[in-house]
């Protein structure tokens, strides 16, 4: 009975330790925003509308772990 137990402990301690390491590190949070700044530069508040392109690469880079081409230029 304490056999079962410890693999029960054992397995859930191992399946939290993985969920850990899969989240992004701050190094690929800062690479993100500056490639999100680069591509979608910053406007001053109410000389144009935003529309939530920035936003939206930064999410599915942080979601590519980082792992996205480096940008060339900035739109126009």
């Amino acid at each position: 009975m304490n056999t079962v137990i410890a693999v029960a402990v054992l397995l859930i301690g191992g399946s939290m330790a993985s969920a850990a390491q899969a989240a992004p590190s701050a190094e690929t949070a800062k690479r993100c925003m500056h490639y999100s700044y680069l591509l979608y530069p910053y406007k001053r508040p109410g000389s144009v509308r935003g529309s939530g392109e920035r936003g939206a690469y930064f999410r599915d880079c942080m979601a590519r772990d980082g792992n996205v081409p480096e940008p060339a230029v900035a739109k126009p």
